[in-house]
């Protein structure tokens, strides 16, 4: 499946078997695209990237990571260096921590600054390639791959929609798409930063340090919480669903109502 924003998923449509115990989504991001996951966090699953091919930028938990597959793993942003103790091709994503990923040349082109030259990853250019999958390994990943796609391409027409929610994409506009990705967020867990506080009381004091991971997170997490809560609410009273069959494959969809 391909989206508005240069980029492809393949997406696991059967449920795991005893034989692929865990489905994996790989994402497919050409050269020039500028999509990205967007800052978020996952409260009930640990999340796992690997990465196949080129080069990514991510940010996690308050660190960038520059990584490049043909370098083996993290390399110094700056210089292009492998780090010699830098992370590997995988990364896992503990719950709550707040990551984000997009490919390395989309970093260095909004970090571009007049004097200041980087060594980027040999790789920079080529097609990137991630695998993504969770612990634990259920069916979560590719039913929210599915339904968040299904609502991006618009594959609901109106005459399948009831009255209500006639009257709420009327009203939404182009809200309307936002209010049904945000079910989803909150059904299966995907949990977008909405307030991005940036560590502005962060610094190097241990009670700044303090400052930036629990009160601006506490902040971050209360805000999302909040907007998605007030979507699902709404969403529940008209009728809107994370997961539906006509946006789900047969057999996940099976599988999801056993």
């Amino acid at each position: 499946m391909s989206c508005k924003m240069h980029i492809a998923y393949h997406i696991p449509d059967t449920p795991p078997t005893p034989s692929h115990p865990i489905p994996k989504t790989t994402i497919s991001l050409p050269r020039h695209s500028h999509w990205t996951s967007g800052l978020h966090f996952h409260t009930a699953h640990t999340e796992y990237l690997h990465l196949l091919r080129g080069a990514i930028w991510l940010h996690l938990d308050g660190s960038d990571m520059m990584l490049s597959a043909a370098a083996g793993g993290e390399m110094y942003i700056g210089t292009g260096q492998r780090k010699p103790s830098g992370a590997g091709l995988v990364i896992e994503v503990p719950k709550y921590a707040r990551h984000e990923w997009r490919r390395a040349e989309n970093y260095y082109g909004v970090r571009r600054t007049i004097g200041v030259r980087y060594v980027k990853p040999a790789d920079v250019d080529d097609e990137v390639v991630v695998e993504e999958w969770t612990n634990p390994a259920d069916l979560g990943k590719p039913l929210f791959f599915w339904n968040l796609n299904g609502v991006i391409a618009g594959v609901v027409d109106d005459e399948v929609l009831s009255g209500a929610q006639r009257v709420v994409k009327k009203v939404l506009r182009s809200w309307w798409v936002e209010l049904q990705l945000f079910v989803i967020f909150w059904e299966l867990d995907n949990w977008p930063v909405f307030v991005g506080l940036g560590g502005v009381l962060g610094g190097q004091s241990r009670l700044q340090k303090f400052a930036y991971r629990y009160v601006e997170r506490s902040v971050e997490y209360f805000m999302t919480f909040v907007v998605l809560f007030a979507a699902k609410v709404l969403g529940w009273l008209i009728g809107i669903r994370a997961v539906e069959q006509r946006r789900t494959p047969g057999e996940l969809w099976r599988a999801y109502n056993r």
